[in-house]
């Protein structure tokens, strides 16, 4: 069977190890800036919603939000969330399941906001839309990965087996 590599642009015979389809997962997480977040209302609504985010290691999706609005509610009545990132032109997939908890000053919180800032504010033309809300009005916001999926379409073979890889967010292979 021949894999396709697209950021090496060439096809090798060799099926991906976990190892090496984790750090893929992890480079295309990092590699974009948006993706949406899903959650549900106290009344059992959906809403989803795009976010800017930046991400650790561990697969953690650190974003802003406003206090005000319907995603922050849903968030502190139900912290369980789910969050996707998406390509079509490799088509790939990684969806991110977890618990969201809001950041407070001394928390991890800190050491996101530069990077959280830096990808906010990336276009030359637009800002993110939250750059335009009032300051005391937004909180940063962890999603912690308790499930992922990454779905490489990219691949050579077929079947759910070749696509699709789950993760324990926890699992390093530097141990």
């Amino acid at each position: 069977m021949l894999l396709r590599v697209p950021e090496a642009g060439y096809y090798s015979s060799m099926e991906p190890d976990a190892e090496t389809k984790r750090a893929r997962a992890l480079d295309f997480l990092k590699s974009h800036t948006a993706g949406v977040l899903a959650t549900i209302s106290r009344e059992g609504e959906p809403h989803a919603s795009v976010v800017y985010y930046t991400s650790d290691e561990s697969f953690s999706i650190f974003f802003l939000t406003l206090i005000s609005s319907r995603k922050y509610a849903a968030m502190k009545a139900n912290p369980k969330a789910a969050f996707v990132v998406g390509t079509l032109d490799v088509p790939q997939t990684l969806q991110i399941e977890g618990i969201v908890t809001e950041l407070h000053e001394g928390d991890d919180m800190g050491k996101h906001i530069p990077e959280l800032l830096q990808r906010l504010t990336s276009n030359a033309t637009y800002f993110a839309p939250i750059t335009k809300m009032d300051p005391a009005d937004i909180v940063v916001m962890w999603l912690e990965a308790k499930w992922i999926r990454w779905g490489d379409y990219a691949t050579a073979g077929g079947g759910n087996k070749n696509v699709f890889t789950e993760f324990d967010p926890k699992q390093t292979f530097l141990d």
